[in-house]
């Protein structure tokens, strides 16, 4: 008998014997409950075998054979029918923007009484960096709110689960109920990981105080760039003939890439191919060159925008618009209400022209659920809570709805500004950002790097920078990939 079979013996005599032992000794406790199980167990055995011409040898086989063994289960935790689930909440916002999700929360608690939810709020730069650690801990809220171009990152690390099977399970949601491509960006590869909490595509703020004044017509939906330009040289003014610029056709973001974008598109070009694979042929092509090419003429040939303030400053650091030295400004929907309120301006808002295309770009932000959760159908039901009808109830006190019947019903749609930003939902580009999620690391450097040369440097070479820069972020690419 070899030592394999000689163990597998001992340890069968050993558990009889233990059976013996228990069933004589007097249990200082109640007995438990037992239940018998068919436990495979692999052996390894000599055996003799025949191989051909009846030859006979001895040879070491496997073999699986069965065995009855007598188990305790584990005991089973009672779950507590008054006790309640926890939800915690991740997000970036603060100050006085908690104040809607504060009060979403109240009115979900208040219709569900068996779910508490703890608001866990993270301000600055530090909150995705939070999150990530979190993450990797195993630690993070149940459900978390990111921003359009974090997406890819985050469901690319496993952060997110996929939602496709909520949406059609027993708390379904109907996805009909939202403005047109307000979905899109909470999907990668074919599945929808998060649903929208708020947006912004791009618009043209112009003050119709200075038109007024230099009697100059409003721009109209649906103008092209050379309407942008004429109507900027036609604004910009040396008002005290003192040879220097008192008043600027418009307000430009200076090297902000994720507006940048928008130029890109309306040119007919694309940073990026399908695949996402491919920046060279993309990034420097003809469109690209054009697009860059009229940007910068804005700032240098034309000089009907003023210079960046900062260029490390979000958007060049300019406020001339604020001022009511600036007669136009291209930006998203984020300081609408202070521009209401300002004396400077007498505010009117047009979509962005067009050029090859008409096209824009979307900003978003939204909320998924955390692939570690513990409660994810709990999750769920808040989640469409807080993203769906009675969400956007209160959501659009504070931003753009993302729920048709709420942005209609509030009067979003016919409002001659709110009904501006909602139309133009229907001329959207895709971001460059959800072909790759490496857009960050590769390609947005390199076009920043573009953008302040040009900027800068009035004689600089568009097509061959553009070329340089498209190397950079392939050999990015390649490096990571």
């Amino acid at each position: 008998m070899s030592m394999r079979t000689r163990g597998f013996v001992l340890s069968t005599l050993l558990v009889v014997f233990a059976m013996v032992v228990a069933g004589c000794a007097q249990p200082v406790v109640p007995t438990p409950v037992v239940e018998k199980q068919i436990v495979q167990e692999t052996v390894i055995v000599q055996e003799t075998v025949v191989v051909k011409e009846a030859v006979e040898v001895e040879k070491e086989v496997t073999r699986v054979v069965e065995r009855v063994v007598t188990v305790t289960p584990a005991p089973q935790p009672t779950r507590d029918p008054d006790a309640k689930t926890i939800l915690r909440v991740g997000t970036g916002d603060s100050g006085e923007g908690l104040n809607p999700h504060q009060e979403i929360i109240q009115d979900f608690e208040d219709e569900n009484p068996d779910i508490l939810v703890q608001l866990e709020a993270v301000a600055g730069r530090d909150y995705y960096a939070r999150l990530l650690t979190q993450i990797a801990a195993g630690d993070a809220p149940d459900l978390m709110q990111i921003g359009d171009d974090a997406v890819p990152m985050f469901v690319d690390r496993g952060a997110f689960l996929p939602l496709d099977d909520f949406i059609d399970g027993d708390y379904p949601l109907d996805l009909d109920i939202y403005l047109p491509g307000v979905l899109e960006p909470g999907q990668w590869e074919g599945q929808q990981y998060l649903l929208p909490k708020d947006f912004s595509p791009l618009g043209v703020y112009y003050n119709k105080a200075l038109f007024d004044r230099f009697d100059v017509p409003y721009p109209q939906d649906g103008w092209t760039w050379d309407d942008l330009l004429a109507t900027a040289q036609a604004l910009t003014q040396d008002t005290n003939g003192d040879g220097r610029t008192d008043i600027w056709g418009i307000q430009l973001p200076a090297s902000w890439t994720t507006g940048f974008e928008y130029w890109v598109a309306a040119a007919g070009g694309q940073l990026i191919s399908d695949d996402g694979q491919s920046f060279v042929g993309y990034m420097d092509s003809p469109e690209v060159q054009r697009a860059v090419q009229f940007y910068a003429d804005l700032y240098n040939t034309h000089n009907v925008a003023p210079p960046p303030a900062d260029l490390n400053l979000f958007g060049g650091g300019n406020t001339q618009f604020d001022n009511g030295q600036a007669a136009m400004r291209i930006f998203g929907r984020w300081p609408q209400s202070g521009y209401l309120d300002n004396p400077e301006i007498d505010l009117g808002v047009v979509g962005p022209p067009q050029d090859a295309r008409r096209a824009n770009v979307l900003f978003w932000g939204g909320f998924g659920i955390y692939s570690g959760s513990r409660d994810p159908e709990a999750a769920w039901r808040f989640l469409r809570h807080y993203t769906g009808s009675e969400g956007a109830e209160v959501w659009q006190s504070w931003a753009l709805p993302t729920v048709r019947e709420v942005a209609e019903t509030a009067g979003f749609t016919e409002d001659p500004i709110e009904g501006v930003w909602i139309n133009e939902l229907n001329h959207l580009a895709p971001r460059a950002y959800t072909l790759t999620p490496y857009w960050g690391e590769t390609a947005d450097p390199a076009l920043r790097m573009v953008l302040e040369s040009v900027i800068i440097d009035p004689d600089a070479d568009v097509a061959e920078i553009l070329a340089e820069a498209a190397v950079q972020a392939q050999d990015a690419l390649d490096n990571l990939q």
